[in-house]
């Protein structure tokens, strides 16, 4: 397994992403491994709240560029739907589930945060979408989550120039709830997950379900679309300068 799981005495489970000399990226196994770990905790009675982080350092540098490669479309729409389960149960888990982030979330990694309800992070915590800059568009639900943090026209700029927001910015936006000090993300997160399930859950689990009710949409989107992309030239091209380490050539196609 690349994720840890552990539940403490509390009831607080911590779901950790662990492959930290890659940044913790998220692979397809991933994905379906995180599923299964969400499915398994919002059925298990001694779990009353959930953490979401990352180890080493760094919540997650995004989707694994080696698991990127062409596929038929119908390969890629069912590893999609993978994808919007895993959205899918975030968004609207019926436990509190908070995200803690130190060190980068980036594409992917910042859409799996946002996807969460609760988002702490570290004062020393950087942001960034970088969809475009291997010729994808953003998915895991990142354009439903981001513009209802932050308004569709910051998240729109974001998107769109791959800007880098630091932990301080990103609270200014909304993109996180609290900032911590470094390395004090996932105390933070579990204390704030504990707090909030004290609280009655059912309408808790009401108001999660209309703050998620546009998030289907944008994930029908990205499966129809997204699949195209990746198997685009210009999505060979940005996966080859990723690993060559230089800039990419892009020509539309």
């Amino acid at each position: 397994m690349s994720i840890d799981i552990e539940t403490d005495s509390d009831g607080l489970r911590s779901i950790t992403l662990n492959e930290p000399d890659r940044r913790n990226p998220i692979a397809h196994h991933k994905r379906a491994e995180i599923c299964a770990a969400l499915g398994e905790a919002a059925t298990d009675d001694g779990v009353r709240a959930v953490v979401l982080t990352g180890a080493g350092g760094n919540f997650s540098a995004g989707g694994d560029i080696r698991d990127q490669g062409e596929r038929s479309l119908g390969a890629h729409r069912e590893r999609f739907a993978v994808i919007a389960d895993m959205v899918t149960r975030m968004a609207r888990f019926p436990k509190p589930l908070v995200a803690a982030v130190e060190g980068w979330a980036a594409g992917g990694g910042f859409a799996l945060a946002l996807a969460c309800p609760t988002v702490v992070a570290s004062r020393e915590a950087r942001f960034v979408a970088g969809f475009t800059k291997i010729a994808l568009m953003p998915d895991m639900g990142l354009l439903s989550t981001l513009p209802a943090r932050i308004g569709p026209a910051r998240a729109r700029n974001l998107l769109l120039s791959n800007r880098i927001v630091e932990a301080p910015e990103a609270l200014d936006l909304g993109i996180v709830d609290a900032l911590t000090d470094p390395g004090a993300a996932a105390r933070v997160a579990g204390e704030m997950a504990l707090k909030e399930a004290e609280g009655a859950a059912m309408p808790r689990q009401f108001i999660l379900d209309w703050y998620a009710r546009d998030l289907a949409a944008a994930l029908e989107y990205e499966a129809t679309l997204q699949p195209m992309l990746l198997n685009s030239d210009d999505a060979a091209e940005g996966r080859a300068a990723f690993a060559e380490k230089r800039r990419p050539v892009f020509r539309g196609r």
